[in-house]
């Protein structure tokens, strides 16, 4: 999930109310947020997390089922630089923490930006973003 605008109190609530595994980035009431969901009854065990401080993505290393699995879950900024500048500082996070040599790698959220015009139109003209889709193809790659 991306913008959430959830509180520490909502995410306990949901947890209650879901009875799965909840882990969430919190940003502002107003703006951000990421969580990763577990549907109830999931056998996951959670090896590492990293949390954004400003609720833009969250890491985790988890195991399902006997397999290692890196889950990512991002809220990209809007502005080119920003994303680009964004991106760069995730691959840096996944290199660090040597999760770019993990193998099952499931990255998803929200980039706020088109990887294909074709694809992601939908009724508006899209307009291309290429340093964003360069920094994200960089990122792909590691």
């Amino acid at each position: 999930m991306q913008e959430t605008h959830s509180k520490h109190a909502t995410e306990r609530q949901w947890k209650n109310e879901r009875g799965g595994e909840i882990i969430t980035s919190h940003g502002s009431p107003n703006s951000c947020d990421v969580a990763i969901l577990f549907k109830r009854g999931v056998d996951c065990i959670i090896h590492s997390k990293i949390l954004d401080l400003v609720g833009r993505y969250v890491i985790l290393k988890a195991e399902i089922k006997d397999k290692t699995y890196l889950l990512i879950n991002i809220y990209a900024p809007n502005k080119n630089i920003n994303i680009v500048e964004f991106l760069k500082d995730l691959g840096n996070t996944l290199q660090k923490e040597n999760f770019d040599e993990e193998e099952n790698i499931i990255l998803g959220g929200d980039f706020n930006c088109p990887l294909n015009l074709v694809l992601d139109e939908k009724g508006v003209k899209l307009l291309p973003r290429k340093s964003v889709v360069a920094t994200m193809n960089k990122l792909f790659m590691c």
